[in-house]
């Protein structure tokens, strides 16, 4: 078999086996499936207006013709404009990739090409382009000499085509805005939260999970069996649902070694189950549940999709733009408050009689707080004033977060201004990062905690 349909036979395979909200993502998260949809709305334009022209010969009994020699002249020009303006805009496309990939993230051109608008405006571009070029050598005068269908379609398309580049000026510019793309990283990022971890995570979990935790700590204890990774690759996806559902009705309890978004390398192990009873267990039906690929996808990885934010923020810190650090900062501290107020960060699943089916790698809200602003202090190194920036977002953060995480919002607020206490040199470096950190104590419930940091001279 020849290679390329080598490759298009290995391609259908991998789509084939991938989940529904996996090739759902795919499909729309790719240039070629939306142009492919416009070219086939425009392939039937095409076939209307021919219809009509050609068959019905609406032109002859029209008052208003357009005669075949104007037709072709009008369609061949329209051609060439609208390759002319199709080129202008992927040169466009091309300017805002090196934007982004010089100046944020080069994580951060997914964004922009899976953008419905950017993904219609191609579409619309490519299906206008090919209606030209196809009416162009389809025009002849065996069925009529007078046209009206297919040179107005034409004259509609290429206005449509025009407003619609001045529409993507308008919409790249936008992007190009950190303030629009910062913001639609923080919505991705929601969207996440919304659905992966409300509907496939925590509606597996209970509020009371005492006896589910002792049940856990006596598994702990027990020889499982272990379920190998069937490859090497980033853990895209697993489908909680369908695990669980087939834990229920092997009798198992599944503990999950790794999470969304880490490295895995083949043959390490990626779950250790225990059963109750005795019979068989397919292994494989439990690997083809987990998808593992070359590179991570935010489809369920609210880390991967917090950590684009927290790029923006580094690299504006070495371009020397604190507008742009800060308002990175503050749409992270929109997405943490988020986070905290609805996420349970309950590692053990049940399943719909409340018996335990699954146990997750444990997370809490420090692990997100240090993995976003535990970075971006890093870099700042001695940069005072981001500091400052960082302890008002956690100031922000406590006032709307659970009460559970206030403690991990003290600890952190702390460790971030001990790492400043020999880069005071003025007081009054020292006297705002007090006053932040009291207004912190107060949200979080640590006034006395304060009290002693500052009696004991540690800042």
């Amino acid at each position: 078999m020849p290679s390329p349909f080598r490759q298009f036979h290995t391609h259908v395979n991998r789509y084939r086996q991938m989940s529904k909200r996996e090739r759902f993502h795919q499909l729309h998260t790719n240039l070629w499936f939306t142009s492919l949809r416009f070219i086939l709305y425009s392939l039937f334009l095409l076939t209307l207006s021919f219809t009509l022209d050609d068959y019905f010969t609406i032109g002859e009994r029209s008052f208003f013709y357009i005669s075949f020699s104007l037709t072709h002249s009008l369609v061949s020009t329209l051609t060439a404009g609208l390759l002319t303006l199709t080129t202008f805009t992927f040169n466009l496309v091309l300017v805002v990739f090196t934007t982004f990939s010089s100046q944020f993230s080069p994580r951060i051109l997914k964004n922009f090409i899976s953008n419905q608008a950017t993904q219609r405006i191609l579409g619309i571009f490519s299906g206008s382009f090919l209606y030209m070029l196809f009416s162009f050598f389809s025009l002849n005068t065996q069925y009529t000499k007078k046209f009206l269908a297919v040179p107005l379609t034409a004259v509609l398309l290429a206005t449509l085509s025009m407003a619609t580049f001045v529409f993507f000026i308008h919409h790249a510019v936008g992007w190009l805005q950190v303030n629009k793309m910062t913001d639609d990283m923080k919505n991705e990022s929601l969207t996440i939260v919304d659905g992966p971890l409300q509907n496939e995570i925590q509606a597996y979990c209970i509020d009371d999970c005492e006896q589910i935790e002792a049940q856990a700590a006596q598994l702990s204890g027990a020889d499982g069996t272990t379920i190998t990774a069937p490859s090497s690759g980033y853990i895209q996806l697993i489908d909680f649902k369908n695990m669980i559902s087939e834990a229920q009705q092997d009798q198992l309890i599944l503990l999950l070694h790794q999470d969304v978004g880490e490295y895995v390398i083949q043959n390490t192990p990626i779950i250790t189950y225990w059963k109750n009873g005795s019979g068989y267990v397919n292994k494989e039906k439990y690997t083809a549940l987990f998808s593992i690929g070359n590179a991570q996808k935010e489809v369920q990885d609210i880390g991967f999709s917090i950590n684009k934010l927290v790029e923006v923020a580094i690299r504006s810190l070495g371009n020397y733009d604190p507008k742009t650090t800060q308002n990175a900062l503050n749409h992270l501290a929109d997405l943490l408050a988020y986070l905290s107020s609805v996420a349970t960060f309950n590692p053990y699943l049940v399943d719909e009689n409340e018996q335990l089916r699954m146990i997750t790698p444990k997370k809490n809200f420090s692990d997100y707080l240090y993995n976003s602003l535990g970075y971006i202090r890093h870099y700042a190194g001695e940069n005072i004033i981001v500091g400052l920036e960082i302890l008002k977002i956690l100031k922000l953060i406590a006032k709307t977060a659970s009460p559970r995480d206030l403690e991990a919002i003290w600890n952190f607020s702390v460790y971030t201004v001990t790492g400043y206490q020999k880069l005071f040199l003025f007081s009054l470096d020292r006297h705002k990062f007090n006053e932040m950190l009291y207004e912190i104590a107060v949200a979080t419930n640590h006034t006395d905690d304060f009290t002693k940091i500052i009696n004991g001279n540690e800042l």
